[in-house]
């Protein structure tokens, strides 16, 4: 009887261990798409893919900003002076890693920018949070990555 316990409960942790496996990996599916859709979107000088899926008090750092960027009606305002203005021609992201807890995704990425003849690479961490409305970027940080040498 102890033996059927206890088979019963190795076979109940892995199940358990297997959906959360499962759960993890369709979040990271669902983050990285939403990220696609957002380069997709910015390729064409579009920052509203972004903005919607930006949460109300997200934070941005990027290499071109003075300082943090704090909530998203700074975000707004910050991105409507790329609005219509194309970002790259085409793009790749380079080794996306999601890691997820709880409701919590960290996405990271080497975004690589094809403009014409130029390539150009940043490093990306997008922070996504899980809430009743979808998944929302909670902070956002980019920066040039170091030159090969």
């Amino acid at each position: 009887m102890k033996a059927s316990i206890a088979i019963f409960a190795a076979a109940f942790l892995i199940c358990g261990a297997k959906a959360a496996a499962d759960s993890q990996d369709q979040s990271a599916r669902e983050v990285i798409a939403l990220e696609r859709k957002v380069l997709d979107a910015w390729q064409v000088g579009n920052p509203d893919a972004m903005l919607a899926i930006a949460d109300p008090d997200i934070t941005y750092f990027h290499a071109m900003t003075e300082k943090r960027v704090d909530g998203l009606p700074s975000l707004s305002a910050l991105f409507e002076a790329y609005r219509g203005r194309p970002l790259f021609d085409s793009y790749e992201m380079a080794e996306p890693k999601v890691q997820v807890s709880g409701d919590v995704a960290v996405l990271t990425y080497i975004l690589v920018r094809h403009v014409g003849t130029a390539t150009t690479r940043w490093n990306s961490t997008q922070v996504y949070q899980h809430k009743t409305e979808g998944w929302r970027v909670i902070h956002s940080h980019w920066s040039v990555t170091k030159s090969p040498e």
